[in-house]
């Protein structure tokens, strides 16, 4: 009896490249992989701010929330004159070679103190240039 395609044995040359192919596969299980692009200085970018700006009881604190993820940072710095205040509010990353960054978000409380009480004194966006609604804790 003459023996079928199923009943075949596997040819060397195939089995060979098989458990190659499978060895390479299991090769590359015990490896990292690297999930952004790693930056040795930290990059910073301007951010609207689009949360509730509030004013402390001490007049001169205001603080807002920022959305960050594993290695972000917010911050919130301003320019005050006799009649605004300008606020901006900055995400800046800091990422080391080889490190991977969590993938979670969170909200980033970020304050600016302002060197006097803000009274009646218009507070501005520093990125979009409008107006921002204050609201006294």
């Amino acid at each position: 009896m003459r023996p079928t395609g199923m009943n075949r044995r596997p040819r060397p040359a195939i089995a060979l490249a098989a458990l190659l192919v499978s060895s390479l596969a299991l090769t590359a299980c015990g490896k990292s992989t690297k999930v952004a692009t790693p930056e040795s200085t930290p990059s910073s970018t301007h951010q609207p701010i689009t949360r509730a700006a509030v004013l402390a009881p001490d007049g001169q604190t205001i603080t807002t929330v920022i959305p960050v993820g594993g290695c972000q940072k917010g911050q919130l710095t301003g320019a005050e004159s006799k009649t605004t205040v300008t606020l901006s509010l900055s995400l800046t990353t800091h990422q080391k070679a080889g490190e991977v960054c969590a993938a979670d978000i969170k909200l980033d409380h970020v304050s600016f103190k302002l060197q006097a009480p803000l009274d009646n004194r218009t507070v501005m966006d520093g990125a979009t240039g409008k107006p921002l609604s204050v609201t006294k804790h």
